[in-house]
C-alpha cells in the first residue's frame, strides 16, 4: 500500500464538501490547481450533495438543491474538470471532497512513487476496464491497485499479501486463484483482476455500499460486519471519524477517491504529464508442462525478461510439470510462431509418453 503520513479527520460534521460527479474526470479542482476553500459550516455526516442511490444502506441525507447541482456541473464543465469525457458519463462511485481526501490529493500530486505507480497502470488499465465493465463495477475502483500494490504484480506485504490485488492466500483460493510452489496466480494480473472484481462484487452484495465495500476488501468483510452490528453504524465515513476501524483502513477510502481523481487528469493536479507505459499485447498460447521460459524464449527469439514479466505467476520460469498443458502468455507479434513451437513441442512430448 502506498503510505503516507496520516492526519486527522477534521470536525465532527465528517464530509466538508461532497460533489456528486463521476469518476469521469471531476477533479472539484480550480485550473490554477488550488484546492477549494472547504465550508466548514456545512451540516450533515454526508454534506447533503449525495443523491440517496449513492449511499450506504441507513445513512441520512438532505435531498440534494437541483439548482446547485446544475451549478456545480456548469462550472466543471466550464473549467474542463471533466477530463475530456461527456458530463453525462455516470459512475456508481460518488466523489467525495473531504478532510482526508484533501490530504492525499496533496500528498499523492507531490509524490514520484505515485506517478510512477500511475505511469505503471498503462500496461494493465485496457484490461482492467474491460474486466470491471463485465462485472458492473465502477472504474474508480481499478484504483484501488494503485493503492494496495502500485500497480506492480511482485507487490508483497509484510502479512503475505501478494500481487496488483494484494490477496492473502486464503481469500486468493476463494476465489479460484491458484497457490503453490510452482504457481501464484495472485501474481498473474489478468487472472487476480478477475477474482478480485468478483470479490469486490461480493463485497457490494453484502453491503450494498461502495465505500464499505473499500473497507471490507482492506480490513476483512467479517471486521466491517462486525463494527455495523455492534455500533448499529452503516456510514463508513461515520465509521473513520469515530476510528472504530484500523487507522490503515480509515484512511484507505479516502486514498482510493484521491487516487482516483488524480488518475482522471493528473495535469489538473499539477503533477508533470505522466508517461503510461504500453499495454501488453499478447495472447495466451498452449504449451505443454515443464517448458522452460528461458529456453522457449530463445526458440522465439525474444528477451527471456520480456516472457518471464508477461508471466509473473511462474515462480521459478517453469510452466507447471504436473499439468499436460499450461497456458502461456506472449506477446502480439510473436503469437502465430509461438503455436507453432508449441505444437512441436507437445507432439514430442506425446511420442515420449508413448514409447
Amino acid at each position: 500500500m502506498l503510505k503516507v503520513k496520516s492526519g486527522g479527520w477534521g470536525p465532527a460534521s465528517g464530509l466538508l464538501l461532497v460533489a456528486i460527479f463521476t469518476l469521469a474526470g471531476c477533479s472539484g479542482l480550480t485550473s490554477e490547481h488550488q484546492l477549494p476553500r472547504l465550508d466548514k459550516e456545512a451540516g450533515g455526516t454526508s454534506g447533503g450533495l449525495i443523491p440517496q442511490e449513492y449511499l450506504c444502506p441507513g445513512a441520512k441525507q438532505a435531498a440534494p438543491d437541483p439548482r446547485l447541482v446544475r451549478e456545480i456541473a456548469a462550472f466543471l464543465e466550464k473549467n474542463q474538470m471533466f477530463g475530456g469525457l461527456p458530463v453525462w458519463v455516470a459512475s456508481d462511485l460518488p466523489i467525495i471532497l473531504n478532510v482526508p481526501v484533501q490530504k492525499y490529493l496533496h500528498a499523492f500530486a507531490n509524490s514520484k512513487n505515485f506517478q510512477a505507480s500511475l505511469a505503471r497502470s498503462g500496461r494493465y488499465l485496457p484490461m482492467m476496464r474491460r474486466i470491471f465493465a463485465e462485472h458492473g463495477l465502477p472504474q474508480g475502483l481499478i484504483y484501488i491497485a494503485l493503492v494496495e500494490s502500485g500497480f506492480s504484480p511482485y507487490a508483497r506485504s509484510p502479512k503475505e499479501a501478494v500481487g496488483i490485488w494484494q490477496f492473502i492466500e486464503a481469500t486468493a483460493r476463494r476465489y479460484g486463484l491458484k497457490v503453490n510452489d510452482r504457481v501464484d496466480e495472485r501474481q498473474d494480473p489478468e487472472k487476480s483482476t478477475r477474482a478480485a472484481a468478483r470479490y469486490l462484487h461480493d463485497l457490494y452484495q453484502q453491503f450494498g455500499c461502495w465505500y464499505l465495500s473499500a473497507a471490507g476488501y482492506n480490513a476483512g468483510e467479517n471486521r466491517v460486519e462486525g463494527v455495523m452490528n455492534r455500533h448499529d453504524i452503516q456510514d463508513f465515513w461515520i465509521m473513520a471519524q469515530k476510528k472504530l476501524l484500523p487507522a490503515e483502513t480509515c484512511n484507505y477510502v479516502p486514498q482510493i477517491v484521491a487516487a482516483a481523481l488524480i488518475a482522471q487528469n493528473p495535469e489538473k493536479y499539477g503533477m508533470a504529464p505522466v508517461r503510461y507505459q504500453a499495454p501488453r499485447a499478447g495472447d495466451r498460447v498452449k504449451v505443454p508442462g515443464g517448458v522452460n521460459l528461458a529456453a522457449f524464449a530463445e526458440a522465439l527469439e525474444m528477451p527471456e525478461k520480456e516472457l518471464v514479466e508477461l508471466n509473473p505467476e511462474l515462480k521459478a520460469g517453469v510452466t507447471p510439470s504436473d499439468q499436460h498443458e499450461y497456458l502461456l502468455n506472449v506477446p502480439a507479434k510473436k503469437v502465430r510462431q509461438a503455436k507453432r513451437l508449441a505444437h512441436l513441442c507437445l507432439q514430442k512430448q506425446t511420442r515420449a509418453e508413448v514409447k
